[in-house]
């Protein structure tokens, strides 16, 4: 499968998103989103996670 989006994201960005999930005083999806958005970001410190992997963390998991 070829990736269709590479998440590159910048400094600012990256502590953008980590205040929404930190802060929890967002909409449920939008907390989500910031989730799957720093677990996709190909600069984060221990590498980017796999699709199939953010797919199946029970955190990240839209019920």
């Amino acid at each position: 499968m070829v990736k269709k989006y590479i998440v590159n994201l910048r400094t600012a960005e990256r502590e953008a998103l980590e205040a929404i999930v930190t802060t929890g005083k967002r909409a449920a999806s939008a907390i989500n989103h910031a989730r799957i958005l720093l677990k996709a970001d190909c600069h984060q410190p221990n590498g980017r996670w796999r699709d199939q992997d953010i797919i199946e963390a029970p955190l990240l998991v839209n019920k």
